[in-house]
């Protein structure tokens, strides 16, 4: 679809173009004023926030993953002297009785 190709090449130089300024104005405007600041760009993209969000939401389901105990079952056997290993789908048990 020609329209959705264009609104998706206009969005991407919109981006392009925000961040680019964005960034140089920041950059300039806080450039030497504050002396905890280390670096010589301060970076600005529309699609920065929301990616930092993302990151930070996923680490935060890291921290708070509760780890389970689970048991595997392997089997194999001898028939007709061939060796058979026997798989299951599901690969974990978290269920010791089973």
């Amino acid at each position: 679809d020609k329209r959705k190709d264009d609104a998706v090449a206009a969005r991407s130089e919109l981006d392009l173009r925000a961040g680019a300024a964005f960034t140089r104005f920041q950059t300039f405007r806080i450039d030497g004023r504050y002396e905890d600041v280390q670096t010589k760009v301060v970076s600005y993209g529309p699609c920065q926030f929301p990616t930092l969000g993302f990151i930070v939401q996923r680490q935060q389901e890291i921290e708070a993953h509760a780890h389970k105990q689970f048991w595997k079952i392997d089997l194999a056997t001898k028939i007709d002297q061939q060796h058979v290993k026997w798989s299951w789908r599901r690969k974990r048990v978290f269920d010791e009785v089973v």
